[in-house]
């Protein structure tokens, strides 16, 4: 140790004061953490409103694009009319579940649930069936039953998101007991809010960087009537 180095050290003292003032930190801590609390109960859910219009606005205020709602018999024309325009000439492809609700189209595909997942990293637009929307965060549940090949959410260039308008609920503590009970039963359950964004870098948003880069939400009534829908409140 150089002559600098042994004037700069703390003396004795100092250690003894320094660890002293360490010790009476951690058992102030401990005396802390031995004091039991009740637990509060559950949290109650908030009063929130569950309408279509609740929605489609949180949904845009995250960079989605809300759609209709129509009635079910407007659904094939709206649903492939948008897949359409975005594609420009390029991959339109549904999951089956989404498949069943649209007219066929040579120009769309269905999706194979035994393709190789990389397949699908030239799609433009993917088409996949919603089954339950949360108005508080612009989310929808996409169970795996209805998208089992996954890899196609996060590869397409956009993601259509065909949802009943009906099923909307106010926040996630109704979002998980509106579930079927068969929902945990596949291989995954996503909740989608909007397309892909990061502000990482440079605190720039950015859309598209780890997965669509553009997503819309096309609610439909099953009972073609889109008002009813519409102004639903569950």
């Amino acid at each position: 140790m150089s002559r600098v180095d042994r004037a700069s050290a703390p003396g004795p003292a100092a250690l003894r004061r320094s660890s002293g003032a360490r010790v009476s930190m951690l058992q102030a801590i401990r005396s802390a953490g031995s004091r039991t609390v009740p637990h509060p109960g559950p949290h109650p859910a908030p009063s929130l409103d569950a309408s279509w219009a609740t929605f489609a606005g949180v949904l845009a205020g995250v960079g989605g694009e809300p759609c209709g709602p129509v009635t079910r018999a407007e659904l094939s024309a709206a649903a492939l009319g948008w897949a359409r325009d975005r594609a420009a000439g390029g991959r339109i492809v549904a999951e089956p579940s989404a498949a069943v609700l649209l007219e066929a189209a040579a120009d769309v595909e269905i999706a194979d649930a035994s393709a190789a997942p990389t397949s699908f990293a030239d799609v433009a637009v993917a088409i996949v069936r919603g089954e339950l929307g949360v108005a508080e965060c612009g989310a929808v549940a996409v169970l795996g039953r209805d998208a089992p090949q996954r890899a196609l959410l996060f590869l397409a260039e956009r993601v259509l998101l065909l949802l009943p308008a009906i099923r909307l609920v106010a926040d996630l503590h109704r979002a998980f007991s509106a579930l079927p009970a068969d929902a945990l039963a596949h291989h995954h359950l996503t909740w989608i809010s909007g397309p892909s964004k990061t502000a990482d870098i440079e605190q720039t948003l950015v859309f598209g960087a780890h997965g669509p880069r553009a997503l819309a939400v096309l609610g439909f009534s099953e009972d073609d009537d889109p008002a009813a829908s519409r102004d639903a409140d569950r």
